[in-house]
């Protein structure tokens, strides 16, 4: 399957079924319910080693045992939500029947049961480095039942649902910060469920994620502002800092610009300032007129100059209403 580019299969019958499982998904052993014949539509895309795919089908049972379990080596953990129809997951002895709205965790990397009913589910495949929580919380996480109507577990199934229903929705641009938002909340979740402290590691990334971004903000017009003088100031690696960034689906630069062009348009559309518009793209680390009119309309569409021209036709507009009501 193709990074980030949706695809949808039509299988029917086993045979067709384990070998897109065993190529796209995981190794497993997949067998029909009596009587029924195995069909199944899989939507799926992969995002920087995530693996989102929802199946609507017939039921039918998937197993992953200790002999399927040494291929492939994936350091997964599988995130379950129930759309319509129901589903259960068992796993070392604990087992978890979801319906429509509720969601439950697993290791892929230890034997497990599937049972499908006629349904749709979503389950996406996470790395296990992505999941950032406690060694002890691993040891607990087996078809771990969450509470999914309150609390961060309501929370969570919400957003999952909106992810089966706009699928599509994972190809753009946000697709990356969608399914680390998921992640991150699913791993809220697990924290929630098992009473324990979140990891450190995440606070103090969030931590220092929300200081990158003050500073950046306090040092925005200056024209020098990059990646090297912004890690050098919190103590840490360039290439850390661009994971910080990565982490949120962006990069450092994007970031630095997006807040720059925010910050001139907000400028702009000012009715009462008089300001050379050169002079407002230079405050806000533009040093050259050209570059900042290119950007500017790059992102809104309009130049600098027609973006407040079109602020004072507004206000205009709405000085004459004033004096009409008057």
């Amino acid at each position: 399957m193709e990074d980030q580019t949706l695809t949808t299969v039509q299988v029917q019958g086993v045979a067709q079924w384990q070998q897109y499982a065993n190529s796209v998904l995981l190794p497993r052993t997949v067998a029909e319910c009596a009587g029924e014949e195995l069909s199944a539509e899989i939507t799926a895309i992969v995002i920087d080693g995530i693996r989102a795919y929802l199946v609507t089908g017939s039921a039918h049972h998937s197993t992953r045992g200790e002999r399927l379990i040494g291929f492939g080596n994936d350091p997964f953990f599988a995130v379950v939500y129930q759309l319509r129809g129901t589903s259960l997951v068992a796993q070392h002895g604990e087992s978890t029947v979801l319906h429509p709205g509720e969601f439950t965790v697993y290791d892929a990397t230890s034997p497990y049961d599937r049972e499908f009913h006629a349904g749709t589910t979503l389950v996406i495949l996470v790395p296990q480095q992505l999941i950032s929580l406690p060694p002890r919380a691993f040891q607990r996480m087996s078809a771990l039942s969450i509470n999914a109507a309150a609390g961060a577990g309501a929370i969570c199934a919400k957003l999952l649902g909106g992810v089966a229903e706009n699928m599509a929705a994972l190809e753009g641009r946000a697709g990356r910060a969608i399914l680390q938002t998921a992640i991150d909340l699913v791993a809220a979740c697990i924290a929630d469920t098992l009473e324990i402290e979140p990891s450190c590691r995440v606070r103090n990334k969030l931590v220092t994620l929300t200081r990158v971004r003050e500073y950046i903000m306090s040092n925005l017009g200056d024209p020098d502002l990059g990646p090297q003088r912004i890690a050098e100031a919190h103590y840490i690696s360039v290439r850390t800092l661009h994971q910080l960034f990565k982490d949120q689906g962006t990069t450092v630069s994007t970031w630095i610009r997006e807040r720059r062009l925010e910050m001139a348009r907000r400028d702009l559309m000012d009715v009462r300032s008089t300001e050379p518009i050169r002079a407002i793209g230079q405050r806000w680390g533009f040093t050259e007129a050209t570059h900042f009119s290119n950007a500017f309309k790059a992102a809104y569409g309009i130049s600098p100059r027609q973006c407040r021209q079109a602020a004072q036709r507004a206000g205009n507009t709405r000085d004459t209403q004033t004096a009409i009501v008057r």
